[in-house]
C-alpha cells in the first residue's frame, strides 16, 4: 500500500452491521438520559459529524484528511458546557475497544454521528507496548516522560529488533440507527536512539519513518506532509469512504 501503511476494515463482509446491526458494546454502554436537543434535518446530520477528541493537534490533522469532502466537523471541545462532567473510561484490551467506547458514549450523550479513534505505537522488542497504554505510558503520562520510557526499555535493543508501528482504530457510530463500523490503518517504522524534531506529538520524535529509510522521525516533519502516509490517514480515509456509503443508502 502506498507509504507503507496498510488500512485494515475490523469488520468482515459478512459480517458488517445493516442499519439495524448491533454491536455487542451497544447494550452496554447506550443510554438515553441527558440527551441534548439537535436539530433534526436529516441532510444536515449526514453531512456534520462529530469527531470524539479535544486533541487540537489531531483535530488539524483530520481537517485536512476531511477537507476535499462534504462533510461538516465538529469537535468535542465544542460542546463542553453539554458534555459537563462526563468522564470516558477507556478500559478495553484493544484499540477497536477504545474507539468504540468513546464513539457511543460520546455518540449517545450528543446524539450526533459521532467518529472516535484510539492510536498507539506498537513495539515488536517490548512484546507489542505501548500499545493501548500509549498515552499513559509513563507514571507522569506526558510525552516526555513516555518517550523516555520507550527509549530506556530499548536501549540494548539492536537496530534490525527496533522495528515498531502506529496503530489508529477509527469506529463511526449514529445513536440514531445504532449503525456502528470500525476501520483501521497502520504506518510502520522503527524506534530511534534518542528524540528528534519538534514538529509533532506523542511519540513522533522517536518514530523513524521508513519512508525516509529510516533516517529521519515523525516529528522533523510537518503534519501535512504525512499525512497521505500515516496511520490516521488512512484509517480516516477509510472512514469517510463508510461514511459516504451510510449517507447514500440513507438518502
Amino acid at each position: 500500500m502506498r507509504g507503507g501503511a496498510e488500512v485494515v476494515s475490523n469488520l468482515s463482509s459478512q459480517n458488517r452491521p445493516t442499519i439495524q446491526s448491533k454491536h455487542p458494546l451497544l447494550d452496554v454502554l447506550c443510554y438515553n438520559t441527558d440527551v441534548i436537543s439537535y436539530p433534526t434535518d436529516m441532510d444536515k446530520l449526514k453531512k456534520e459529524i462529530l469527531i470524539a477528541t479535544e486533541n487540537r493537534g489531531k483535530a488539524r490533522e483530520i481537517e485536512v484528511i476531511f477537507r476535499d469532502t462534504d462533510f461538516v466537523l465538529r469537535f468535542l471541545y465544542e460542546f463542553k458546557e453539554a458534555i459537563g462532567g462526563l468522564q470516558i473510561v477507556e478500559n478495553a484490551k484493544d484499540f477497536e475497544g477504545n474507539a468504540l467506547i468513546k464513539a457511543i458514549i460520546v455518540g449517545e450523550k450528543l446524539g450526533m454521528l459521532t467518529l472516535a479513534d484510539d492510536s498507539g505505537l506498537c513495539v515488536a522488542a517490548l512484546d507489542g507496548r505501548p500499545g493501548v497504554y500509549s498515552a499513559r505510558y509513563s507514571a507522569e503520562k506526558t510525552d516526555e516522560a513516555n518517550n523516555r520510557k520507550v527509549l530506556a526499555e530499548m536501549e540494548n535493543v539492536p537496530e534490525e529488533k527496533r522495528d515498531c508501528f502506529y496503530n489508529c482504530t477509527v469506529a463511526i457510530y449514529d445513536p440514531v440507527t445504532k449503525f456502528v463500523e470500525t476501520v483501521s490503518g497502520q504506518w510502520h517504522g522503527r524506534v530511534a536512539r534518542e528524540p528528534r524534531g519538534i514538529k509533532s506529538f506523542g511519540y513522533a520524535p522517536i518514530f523513524l519513518l521508513r519512508e525516509s529509510d529510516y533516517r529521519k522521525t515523525n516529528a522533523e516533519f510537518e503534519p501535512s506532509e504525512l499525512i497521505d502516509m500515516n496511520h490516521r490517514g488512512k484509517a480516516f480515509r477509510e472512514a469517510i469512504e463508510v461514511l459516504k456509503g451510510y449517507a447514500e443508502k440513507n438518502q
